[in-house]
């Protein structure tokens, strides 16, 4: 995908400005990265189409795979399972996520029809602790897409867990099916589902935002895990959504 310029100078780049403005980016998002040797880490080779080579420094792998300055970072070269997509996982650990859980996302080639290749990123996992920095999902998944587009990634996916009603007081119930489509990803809904709670509102939606958009608090209530996509194509519905709670949540940030 080759990035439209005039989308990203009137889109993107301010909410650019509003992430780098943060405390969590400030803080934690100017490429400070290990190795498991405890040696800075440079940079990371991608290898892409025709076998054309995408090189990232210090700062883009950070924001490219959500991992905070401090992290240890390695790459694992991983074959398709029942979860994830075949490709290079690039896992991380740092005091920021959940005791023994690694931070994990995978650049991998997306096969959509005869002789047509894309290229996406799945997140695997992300697990955070209860005391990690406030925002700090927010502002490294909106560093991610931003970086993610202008190096002409086609879409992010993951598997959203989870299911309604959310419980607050329960720090160990699985929220990503309520908290992903806050960050405008998406994914097909069918009758069958939506019947099980109906109201009227709900007629015409086919798809996840269009639950949301029609009747805002059914999703949180009734919605199920399911595997989710960002659409990473310049004025997507995922856009819209994402930058609208980017200017929501951190308007005290604005420049």
């Amino acid at each position: 995908m080759h990035p439209d310029q005039q989308f990203d100078d009137q889109n993107l780049m301010r909410a650019e400005a509003i992430l780098l403005a943060h405390e969590v980016a400030r803080d934690y998002f100017q490429g400070e990265l290990y190795d498991r040797h405890n040696n800075r880490l440079q940079g990371m080779t991608l290898e892409r189409q025709a076998g054309d080579v995408l090189d990232l420094d210090e700062v883009t792998v950070g924001r490219l795979f959500m991992i905070p300055d401090g992290s240890i970072v390695w790459a694992l070269k991983v074959g398709e399972n029942a979860d994830a997509p075949a490709g290079l996982d690039i896992q991380s650990s740092n005091p920021f996520l959940a005791e023994d859980e690694t931070n994990s996302v995978i650049a991998f080639r997306d096969e959509i029809g005869p002789a047509m290749w894309l290229d996406a990123l799945y997140i695997r996992r992300l697990m955070l602790t209860h005391n990690a920095p406030e925002r700090l999902a927010t502002v490294s998944f909106g560093l991610m897409a931003i970086t993610a587009y202008r190096l002409g990634f086609q879409h992010i996916s993951l598997f959203a867990a989870g299911m309604g009603p959310l419980e607050p007081n329960d720090p160990d119930s699985f929220i990503g099916y309520d908290v992903w489509p806050k960050f405008g990803f998406d994914a097909p809904v069918i009758p069958a589902e939506l019947n099980r709670f109906p109201i009227r509102e709900l007629d015409s939606a086919h798809t996840v935002q269009e639950v949301i958009a029609a009747a805002p608090g059914w999703w949180a209530a009734h919605g199920t895990g399911r595997r989710m996509q960002f659409d990473l194509t310049a004025g997507s519905r995922s856009w819209n959504v994402l930058l609208n709670y980017l200017y929501e949540a951190l308007q005290e940030q604005q420049p």
